[in-house]
């Protein structure tokens, strides 16, 4: 059978699914997001662009994916989820166009740790990824929250801290 003749009915199922599997191992770490940043910042300097939760098939492999920027170079930054312990992973040279977005990132009134907060006073929940972004015509912070069984994705102003949106994503 192709992946073409897959009923729509399946996709929402397995997402929800993948959702509430994802979801549930990032609220069971014994470290969050919000803290994986603070010990990835201890190792590298710099500014943190975006963060978020890896879920692997092993309980104890859960980590977070976090990419700090210093010296003109991004570099990946991954904390284990459950022990804290941090490895420095890739280091990439910012082009022209991700220095232009760097520039605008530090523009910002607002940092990605408050944003986050922000996020969570609209909705408490478990906050599995957070991203400076471009994509709404001016920078703000996407944050995605899950709770329950659903994953919702948050934008934040990234001069003001006010949310903007606040919605299900059904995307994932």
């Amino acid at each position: 059978m192709s992946v073409a003749t897959l009923s729509a009915a399946a996709i929402p199922v397995s997402q929800a699914t993948t959702s509430m599997n994802e979801i549930m191992a990032a609220s069971q770490s014994k470290i969050s997001l919000e803290q994986a940043m603070v010990l990835a910042n201890k190792t590298v300097a710099g500014n943190i662009i975006s963060a978020g939760f890896d879920q692997e098939d092993r309980m104890e492999n859960n980590h977070y994916e976090i990419k700090i920027i210093d010296n003109n170079n991004e570099q990946e930054v991954i904390v284990n989820a459950n022990t804290g312990e941090v490895i420095k992973d890739e280091i990439e040279r910012l082009d022209r166009e991700d220095l232009a977005e760097y520039n605008t990132i530090k523009k910002a009134k607002v940092s990605l740790s408050k944003a986050i907060k922000s996020a969570n006073k609209t909705l408490n929940g478990t906050v599995l990824e957070a991203e400076f972004d471009m994509d709404y015509g001016k920078p703000v912070y996407k944050i995605e929250i899950g709770k329950g069984n659903q994953i919702y994705d948050i934008v934040v102003d990234s001069m003001t801290g006010k949310v903007l949106s606040n919605h299900v994503d059904h995307n994932d």
